[in-house]
């Protein structure tokens, strides 16, 4: 029977490596928990109908989602549309008028206050909760 450097039986030594490699399969990091996000952006009253929201958590990965034509949004994190990590988030969103041109024509004219476009400052939120509907509405004003 064949032995390893340390006298013991290689069938056994080949064992042990398959059951710890088993026992770990599950020790990577776990994708942690989010939960489905929905909302509607206004900007003065009106569907906002272009752009994205995007949502930055205190701790973790954000989210995102592109705004429809009639002001609805989705949020993904991990894939498309699976929500976001529970929890507060602090939200901004950003809207371009269509461009037209190559890159050089750059993003287009801002469609809300500079403000709203960095978390920071835009004083919007979403309070993300596991045992409830999230559904927001995101009210921005031009003042």
């Amino acid at each position: 029977m064949p032995f390893d450097v340390v006298g013991t039986p290689r069938i056994w030594f080949t064992a042990w490596n398959l059951l710890s490699l088993a026992a770990c399969l599950g020790c990577g990091p776990a994708t942690p928990e989010v939960v489905p996000v929905t909302g509607k952006v206004l900007l003065d009253g009106q569907p906002l109908t272009v752009g994205r929201v995007l949502t930055t958590p205190s701790a973790g990965r954000g989210s995102n989602g592109l705004i429809g034509s009639d002001g609805t949004f989705e949020l993904s994190t991990f894939g498309q549309w699976d929500g976001a990590l529970i929890g507060r988030h602090k939200v901004a969103v950003v809207a371009y008028e269509g461009k037209t041109g190559g890159p050089e024509a750059g993003l287009g004219k801002l469609l809300v206050p500079e403000r709203y476009t960095n978390a920071e400052t835009s004083g919007l939120t979403i309070d993300v909760d596991a045992n409830e509907e999230n559904t927001v509405v995101l009210e921005l004003s031009s003042r």
